[in-house]
């Protein structure tokens, strides 16, 4: 069976499923899925990479989703 490749708008629901990691809150005021960079994508298995502003705190935070749907970073 071939691998389903994960699509931008699934790597923007799982973004949003996460909660801000400083006050737990899902509203996001920016939200912004971009392809992983090079090494990122080397090093980590990322394939792409949320940047997310919260809307609550203003807290900025990246998350890098893999292939298969799991945050494989966080920061």
């Amino acid at each position: 069976m071939a691998e389903k490749k994960l699509t931008k708008e699934r790597a923007l629901l799982i973004a949003k499923a996460h909660a801000c990691a400083h006050c737990k809150e899902y509203t996001y005021r920016r939200l912004t899925v971009k392809v992983a960079p090079k090494a990122i994508a080397e090093e980590l298995n990322a394939v792409w990479v949320a940047t997310k502003i919260c809307g609550v705190c203003d807290y900025k935070e990246e998350i890098g989703i893999a292939e298969d749907g799991e945050v494989v970073f966080s920061g």
